[in-house]
């Protein structure tokens, strides 16, 4: 099971272009025990990365929002 601050880490990994999405999807698969605003935002990028049609321009605000949130303890 993944860690906030492993999940944090591959989301920043992500925006700085070092990890692909295939690792943010299994990242966000084992995410862990997180708070009520985080898993919500978990889930809303979960949602957005099975589109099929999502850009990476599109998924970066709520990514950092994610990460934001997680980092919070929200």
């Amino acid at each position: 099971m993944s860690t906030s601050p492993d999940l944090v880490q591959t989301l920043s990994r992500w925006l700085a272009g070092h990890v692909d999405v295939g690792q943010v999807r299994e990242a966000l698969a084992h995410s862990g025990d997180l708070g009520p605003e985080s898993q919500e935002l978990v889930e809303e990028l979960r949602g957005e990365l099975a589109r099929p049609d999502v850009s990476r321009p599109h998924l970066q605000p709520l990514v950092r929002e994610t990460i934001e949130a997680i980092a919070l303890g929200e």
